[in-house]
């Protein structure tokens, strides 16, 4: 019943100008930056910003929640609204680096609360191909490929079902928008700093890079002043991907991640647990620190 109420707003309100969706996501955001919604994020604020102040960090949760709450209620624009104004409301910078790349392309970006609209103009534009694990609400699931097939030519593929169709699918010229900046687990991860922090890894770009021989051109959503949309950067094509050491390549890519989030630090995806898998099972979870968090700074 939840998810069909929520589904029920998004469509209510999918046509309203992105100024009044962004005023109806100030007080909700307020509201989970009071509540236990805010712990995860606050934690990755404490340990990524040890140098700002406990306020600065505050201001920055809750500015983060709004946004992320912002990013649900627009989900209705993409599901609902006409591909006409979705062009009018994202757009491309230097799409020419992947528009003219004679190798097939993956682009690589981190998790900002913009990743839906990205994606969307993408699929609009390029023959695509997306990597990704269901969502655990079968609604929402549905909704979320629905609104991928009807606006572009994009193949959806599970994790689950391995790394074959993928590379099949980016040999035959679909561009792959990736985003490997989320905790995995365990299991075939390194250990790359991320902020400073050791993060789990996967060292699933460079091998796709390998397999497929393409280019890899980063790239990243962050949203335009006086609510005008949303702008996809993409920069130059990284040269010597991979190398010759598999670190090296992973600190590269966590580098690119980590400086896209410190230029849009309330976009980023802070309320993901990016550091609960730890390099040693003997390390305290991550997300249970003893930290009184609520406590002013000394």
């Amino acid at each position: 019943m939840g998810t069909r109420l929520l589904l029920g707003l998004l469509w209510l309100i999918h046509g309203l100008p992105l100024r009044v969706i962004a005023a109806l996501a100030i007080p909700l955001g307020f509201i989970a930056a009071q509540g236990r919604a805010r712990r995860t994020t606050a934690i990755n604020l404490h340990a990524c910003f040890p140098e700002m102040s406990h306020a600065q960090r505050q201001r920055l949760t809750r500015a983060h929640l709004t946004a992320l709450i912002r990013s649900v209620l627009e989900l209705g624009i993409l599901w609902w609204s006409p591909p006409a104004r979705i062009q009018r409301l994202v757009r491309f910078k230097n799409a020419h680096y992947a528009q003219n790349s004679d190798r097939p392309v993956i682009c690589l970006s981190p998790h900002m609360v913009g990743l839906e609209m990205q994606g969307a103009l993408i699929g609009m534009h390029f023959r695509g191909v997306g990597f990704f694990t269901p969502h655990k609400d079968p609604l929402i699931d549905q909704r979320l490929r629905a609104a991928r097939n009807r606006l572009g030519d994009v193949l959806m593929l599970e994790r689950k079902k391995g790394l074959r169709p993928l590379i099949r699918a980016i040999r035959d010229g679909r561009l792959l928008y990736f985003l490997p900046d989320m905790d995995f687990g365990e299991r075939d991860s390194h250990f790359i700093p991320f902020f400073g922090i050791p993060a789990a890894t996967v060292p699933t770009l460079p091998w796709l890079v390998r397999q497929c021989n393409a280019r890899v051109i980063p790239c990243a959503c962050h949203r335009l002043p006086n609510h005008e949309g949303y702008e996809v950067e993409f920069f130059p094509p990284w040269e010597d991907f991979p190398g010759a050491d598999l670190t090296q390549d992973l600190q590269r890519m966590n580098r690119f991640i980590e400086t896209m989030a410190r230029q849009y630090p309330e976009e980023y995806y802070w309320s993901h647990k990016r550091f609960r898998t730890r390099p040693s099972p003997a390390d305290p979870n991550f997300y249970r620190w003893p930290q009184p968090l609520d406590q002013t700074d000394s």
